[in-house]
C-alpha cells in the first residue's frame, strides 16, 4: 500500500488542489527552516517557499514518481533558493531576525546564531549539502540527484564542511 504522501501526491497529479494542500502542509515547515538556513532572513525564507509552493502547484501534472513528492518540492526550493541568493548576490543576514524566529532559551540562541553564521558563509554548493542533509534528512545519492552532484562528492563534501563547522563552533 502506498504511503500518504506517495496517495495525496497521486490525487495532486489528477488535478485535486485540496490533495495538494495536504500534501505542501506535510512539507512547509521543512522546507522553511531550510530556506532561512540557506537565504539568512525569515523573509525571504518566506517568500522561497511561497514560490516554491506556486511553482509546485504550476507543474504538479510534471511529477512522475508520487513516492519522491518531497525530493521534488526540495528540488523546487533549491533552485528558488539559488535564484534568490543571484538575485541578492549575497544575503543578508540578521541575527535579531532570526532571534524572532528561534523558540529557544539564550544560550541555544546564540548558539544558533553562530551556526547561522557560519552556514551563511560556507558557498553556496557546500551550504545546500549541509542543509538537505541535516534539515531535508536527505541520504547522499537523495542530494546527489537533487543537486546533480556525484553522490561521492556529495559525502566527501559533507564530511569535511560539518567537521569544519563542528571545529569553528568548538573554537
Amino acid at each position: 500500500m502506498k504511503d500518504r504522501t506517495a496517495v495525496l501526491a497521486a490525487k495532486a497529479v489528477r488535478g485535486d488542489s485540496d490533495a495538494f494542500g495536504e500534501l505542501y502542509s506535510l512539507f512547509s515547515s521543512e522546507m522553511y527552516r531550510y530556506a532561512l538556513y540557506h537565504l539568512g532572513s525569515a523573509e525571504s525564507a518566506r517568500d522561497a517557499v511561497q514560490e516554491t509552493a506556486l511553482q509546485a502547484f504550476r507543474s504538479i501534472g510534471k511529477l512522475r514518481n508520487e513516492e519522491a513528492a518531497k525530493s521534488w518540492f526540495f528540488g523546487i526550493l533549491c533552485n528558488v533558493c539559488k535564484q534568490s541568493l543571484r538575485e541578492k548576490y549575497k544575503a543578508d543576514f540578521s541575527p535579531l531576525e532570526l532571534c524572532e524566529d528561534l523558540k529557544a532559551n539564550d544560550s541555544d540562541t546564540a548558539q544558533a546564531i553562530d551556526l547561522m553564521r557560519l552556514i551563511s558563509a560556507l558557498d553556496e554548493q557546500n551550504r545546500e549539502i549541509v542543509l538537505l542533509s541535516i534539515i531535508g534528512g536527505y541520504t547522499s545519492k537523495e542530494i546527489a540527484s537533487i543537486t546533480g552532484i556525484n553522490s561521492g562528492t556529495v559525502r566527501s563534501r559533507l564530511s569535511r564542511t560539518l567537521e569544519s563547522l563542528r571545529r569553528q563552533l568548538e573554537g
